[in-house]
């Protein structure tokens, strides 16, 4: 069969149409039958479709599907008119079992289920057989052999309208699994600006929203930490920024010094008071330094930290998890239906067999008994598909979870980083500013000693020693920097590898 991709293309192959046809040992005599059971039926066709829509009638949860289908009893009154009539033509090839098809494949798109429209053979031979015995009640020989013939067509036609729905049933699935299976790709891929169409079937439909919902989460997550990021850079750029000009400023002070330094190499005294503040200099310049290291602590405990986050997108991977589980029970459920069809051949096989014991009087129920069979085993493939089709759909809802978890790590490091990073960065601004202050205390006192050449000379040799020490502290503040902006980057690289959309 070829994959329905409208009403018309669902089509049986030549062959089959006579295996089908030899399986019910339907033959030419049948067909010559049949064909003279039509002018029996045809001065009755009005009332049999009457009759049917009657029925249907009481049903009012069938009126409302041909209504939100658009259509209405009198026009389907108008068309099944000649639907009776059909079966008794005689010709039974392809353009008989096109017809057949493409009317099943209708009544599956307006939601009208086989057990509705199988239920319309049971009538049209309940009004049928009356007639054909009334007409035939003096050669019963002949009555049995039309009402086989119309239990053979019969048959067939049933056959045709499981094909339509158990087609439309795998091509629903096949179509929604397709679907998710390149939605989850995408993700997969970093792209989280898809959504999954969600299908007709409630259960599939019920996995597309949460894959939805979980793509939408993951979306918001890699927004925020991409946003984070690029303050983080931002920060980092205006701090590097600062540390080029306060590493500028110390080497032209240091090489100022040097200078004064090698004119006044007999200047030697110096008050207490600039030593403490050269030393109170040393000391701030130290802690620098330590809130540098620090910093680069906590950056390194939180990469060494956030494989143990994923709590964040859990509950995605739960509901998940949670559909898997209902796959499971569905296919328990096809397991029971398939013992069922076990079940349901053997109690045929029984049949047949009770049924050759019987002889020539058991020869309709053998071949009633077959029909049970062949349904049986239809049945049994049927499950067979659908285990399939619920294997695939396990495989998907797996790498939807592994995709969740993936997601749940990169997020987690963004965000934990730049709140750590930003603490270590806060500590580094309270040194720096308070090196600064020093730094002023040390010009005051140095402004104000004024007790001698020789004192002069020895405090510009101790503040040459402290420059140079402001510059290396300065200098390892500028890498622990760079370092942190080698980490913003690497953040920004990793929320590159999703597509957000607009």
């Amino acid at each position: 069969m070829n994959d329905m991709s409208g009403p018309r293309s669902f089509t049986i192959s030549a062959e089959e149409r006579q295996n089908r046809l030899r399986f019910i040992n339907f033959t030419d005599a049948d067909a010559r039958l049949l064909r003279e059971i039509l002018p029996l039926v045809e001065p009755h066709a009005d009332r049999i479709v009457d009759n049917f829509y009657t029925n249907l009638a009481t049903v009012p949860a069938l009126l409302d599907v041909i209504t939100r289908a658009g259509s209405s009893v009198e026009r389907l009154k108008a068309k099944q008119r000649s639907y009776p009539l059909e079966m008794f033509s005689g010709e039974y090839g392809e353009a008989y079992f096109n017809q057949r098809l493409l009317i099943g494949v209708v009544h599956n798109r307006i939601g009208l289920g086989p057990q509705w429209y199988l239920g319309s053979y049971a009538g049209y031979a309940r009004m049928i057989v009356p007639l054909i015995t009334r007409r035939h009640r003096f050669r019963p020989g002949k009555a049995d052999r039309m009402i086989e013939a119309l239990n053979k067509i019969i048959s067939l036609d049933s056959q045709l309208a499981i094909d339509t729905y158990v087609h439309g049933v795998t091509a629903e699935l096949n179509s929604a699994m397709a679907a998710y299976t390149g939605f989850v790709e995408h993700v997969a891929r970093g792209d989280l600006s898809v959504r999954v169409q969600l299908p007709a079937n409630s259960d599939l439909a019920r996995l597309g929203a949460r894959l939805n919902e979980m793509t939408a989460g993951l979306g918001e997550m890699a927004s925020r930490t991409g946003n984070a990021s690029q303050g983080l850079s931002l920060t980092v750029a205006e701090m590097l920024e600062a540390v080029s000009v306060q590493s500028s400023s110390a080497s032209q002070q240091a090489t100022a010094i040097t200078q004064t330094t090698s004119t006044l190499e007999e200047i030697r005294a110096i008050s207490r008071q600039t030593q403490e503040k050269a030393e109170a200099l040393g000391i701030v310049a130290e802690r620098t330094r330590a809130s540098g290291e620090r910093g680069a602590e906590i950056v390194d405990k939180t990469i060494s930290g956030m494989d143990t986050i994923r709590a964040q997108v859990g509950d995605i991977a739960e509901k998940i998890m949670a559909l898997s589980e209902q796959t499971q029970q569905i296919g328990e459920i096809t397991g029971t239906v398939n013992g069922l069809a076990q079940l349901l051949k053997m109690l045929s096989l029984n049949a047949s067999i009770e049924a050759a014991k019987a002889g020539e009087a058991g020869k309709g129920f053998a071949v009633v008994a077959a029909e049970v069979k062949d349904l049986a085993e239809q049945s049994q493939q049927a499950t067979v598909q659908v285990n399939a089709i619920l294997h695939d759909i396990q495989r998907a809802t797996d790498k939807a979870v592994m995709v969740t978890e993936e997601g749940s790590k990169s997020v987690d490091r963004g965000t934990l980083m730049v709140q750590q990073v930003g603490d270590a960065m806060q500590g580094l601004v309270e040194a720096i500013r308070e090196a600064s202050l020093a730094s002023q205390h040390i010009v005051a006192a140095v402004r104000q000693e004024g007790i001698g050449i020789d004192q002069i000379a020895t405090a510009m040799r101790e503040i040459n020693g402290a420059t140079r020490q402001a510059v290396d502290s300065t200098q390892q503040t500028k890498a622990a920097v760079q370092k942190l902006d080698a980490m913003a980057q690497e953040m920004r690289d990793s929320i590159r590898s999703y597509r957000l959309g607009d």
